[in-house]
């Protein structure tokens, strides 16, 4: 990540790139992440945590290479939403049953 940061936020990421802390961080995020979605469970949260995620990565690298609006990472966070929004864990996955658990019915965020 030092050396690959570029644009108005290298100086932002250049200061804790290569951090055990970020490292760890990163990667227990993107477990959580896949793991709800491999699940169907707790989608509207991953969907959230994934897409700022991917946004955050997307502005390591300022101005893009390629498109700025076409990057696969803004696609992979609009792709994120979209199966939250449709609830697709319910179909594919454990989201009818983690649906109907009590503290996911008084908190809908969570489902």
């Amino acid at each position: 990540m030092a050396e690959a940061a570029s644009g108005p936020f290298e100086g932002l990421y250049g200061s804790f790139a290569g951090a055990a802390w970020a490292d760890w961080l990163f990667m227990a995020g993107l477990l959580g992440i896949g793991l709800a979605f491999l699940l169907g469970i707790g989608m509207r949260i991953a969907a959230a945590s994934g897409a700022l995620m991917l946004v955050l990565v997307w502005t390591a690298v300022l101005p893009p290479p390629n498109n700025p609006f076409m990057d696969d990472h803004l696609v992979m966070a609009l792709a994120m939403a979209a199966l939250a929004l449709v609830d697709a864990g319910d179909t594919a996955g454990l989201g009818g049953w983690w649906s109907r658990l009590s503290p996911v019915r008084r908190v809908p965020a969570l489902r």
